[in-house]
């Protein structure tokens, strides 16, 4: 646990705040919208929104999730986004000491929530969000004397060459693209912030997760797995990488 106490506490006062923009992040970037561009409105109505909906959580809580204006309901991933902006702010506090390690950690979590849901809700990855991704990591190796950034770089690069080769493969065998260029990007990021060799540790893990997730929908009678079936299995990197930075 942090031994620096009012970071610690300044990092857990500001996470929900940091989850609201996330939120905006997600619903703006995917689609080409920039996330600084416009005010807030409800996707229903129109209505711009005031200060008093755009409160993270209490917000939430205060309109039992619906817009004060036209009633409709607001979208439950923004709420979602802003607790596990929260739980993620929670864990760099519990799992690390020092205080630069504890804001790089949660700041590549905060970043792998925006990623998780912005390839669930859109199977998009934005460039932005990747190359954010990539920053922290580098970042998080140059900080630590047990790697470098010399070992991030060639991390980032060896992951990112092994995915390309994959989307490739897959095109090459199959005709059509089994694997978003985003995702290619995206590993990117992963290497340089777990270092290589964690890097078929988080594959294996996002695999097993995307195989859970089929396997559920298939007992539930959801779907039906067939060679179309889409996954955002961006959403299953950015979620095993989380897991592998946890540990």
């Amino acid at each position: 646990m942090s031994n620096d106490w009012p970071m610690a506490l300044f990092l857990l006062l500001v996470s929900p705040a940091v989850g609201s923009f996330l939120g905006v992040l997600v619903d703006r970037l995917p689609c080409g919208l920039g996330a600084l561009t416009a005010p807030s409105r409800c996707a229903t109505c129109r209505a711009r929104l005031g200060w008093r909906d755009l409160v993270p959580i209490l917000s939430s809580v205060a309109t039992r999730g619906r817009c004060r204006d036209c009633g409709a309901a607001i979208p439950g991933h923004l709420m979602r986004i802003e607790l596990a902006a929260m739980l993620a702010a929670v864990l760099a506090v519990a799992l690390t000491g020092a205080t630069a390690e504890m804001w790089l950690i949660a700041a590549l979590l905060w970043c792998l929530i925006a990623l998780f849901y912005s390839d669930l809700l859109h199977y998009r990855l934005p460039d932005a969000l990747t190359l954010v991704l990539l920053m922290l990591g580098l970042l998080r190796a140059w900080v630590d004397p047990a790697r470098g950034l010399h070992d991030s770089i060639l991390s980032a690069a060896a992951a990112l060459a092994a995915f390309w080769l994959i989307r490739w493969g897959y095109y090459r065998w199959r005709g059509r693209e089994g694997l978003g260029l985003g995702d290619v990007k995206l590993m990117a990021g992963v290497g340089a912030a777990v270092g290589w060799s964690q890097v078929p540790v988080v594959t294996l893990l996002a695999a097993g997760m995307a195989l859970a997730v089929v396997a559920l929908d298939a007992v539930l009678g959801k779907s039906r797995p067939s060679a179309d079936t889409r996954l955002p299995f961006g959403s299953f990197l950015a979620a095993a990488t989380a897991v592998i930075l946890m540990i």
